[in-house]
């Protein structure tokens, strides 16, 4: 298996962390966690792709503690220890690139997906999509939310509030991932209508809708780029592409963030159902 992700970012204990507070403050933006179309049966089995820290199924499980939820990953790393898992969330290792065992196929009342954009390169997008939507039940519901973070900017809650330093990092960051961001955003409606899903309806919301997450958003995404920054040092980078010491740039950084800069993305949420026998 290629972990494309492993190119470009970490999987270390503070990221778990950084994951998950990402996952909260986004669905507060959102509005919602399963999309309002989604209907599901009793007892429904319910699959995460990318399940990363398995967020979505803790969050899910309360308010569906009769349904099998099974989180996949290409790696393990940030998978919640096995006995602090209720006993109907199951995690294991699969990349979604990758087509599922046969005997999945046609298992899922709900196949979901989230943030997967730094994993994908042009070509996978349709190959995943097509994967995921194997496994769906007849009638059964594919989800995926995704950020448009080519088209990210950088706001001021006040006018005096600073961002120079803050745009020269996530300009480095976006430009090095360009590619990456050119697609799924934009185009996952259409392919799940190619992939034979119907009733396909797609919403947008701003990660910056309420006001009290955007500090808290933007340090998490601030800690993102500055992780990036670091790797790509370790890897031989020079630190001049990111305007001089990262150490030093770190504290301007929060220097801006604290005086009201703060990032904003649109979130596109598409879903889909495979048709009914």
């Amino acid at each position: 298996m290629t972990d494309a992700y492993a190119d470009h970012m970490t999987r270390g204990s503070s990221e778990v962390q950084r994951l998950n507070d990402q996952f909260d403050l986004l669905a507060e933006n959102i509005g919602y966690i399963l999309h309002p179309s989604v209907t599901l049966p009793p007892a429904p089995r319910i699959a995460d792709i990318g399940t990363g820290t398995a967020r979505f199924l803790l969050r899910l499980q309360p308010s569906h503690p009769d349904a099998t939820l099974d989180g996949f990953d290409i790696s393990s790393a940030l998978f919640p220890s096995a006995d602090t898992l209720p006993s109907n969330v199951h995690l294991s290792e699969h990349d979604m690139k990758q087509p599922f065992p046969e005997h999945m196929h046609g298992k899922y009342d709900l196949v979901h997906a989230r943030l997967l954009v730094v994993a994908m390169l042009p070509g996978d997008w349709e190959i995943v999509l097509r994967n995921l939507a194997k496994l769906l039940k007849p009638g059964g519901f594919l989800q995926w939310e995704e950020g448009e973070f080519l088209n990210a900017s950088w706001e001021k809650s006040n006018p005096a509030s600073r961002t120079e330093k803050s745009k020269t990092l996530h300009s480095v960051f976006r430009s090095a991932l360009h590619e990456r961001f050119t697609h799924g955003w934009n185009t996952l409606p259409d392919l799940m209508r190619a992939a034979g899903l119907e009733s396909v309806v797609s919403d947008v919301a701003r990660s910056d809708r309420l006001p009290e997450t955007r500090e808290k958003l933007t340090r998490s995404a601030m800690t993102l780029f500055l992780t990036w920054a670091h790797l790509m040092v370790q890897r031989g980078a020079s630190e001049a592409m990111f305007g001089g010491s990262l150490h030093r740039l770190e504290a301007e950084i929060n220097n801006e963030i604290s005086s009201g800069c703060y990032h904003r993305f649109n979130i596109h949420i598409a879903c889909a159902r495979k048709a009914p026998e």
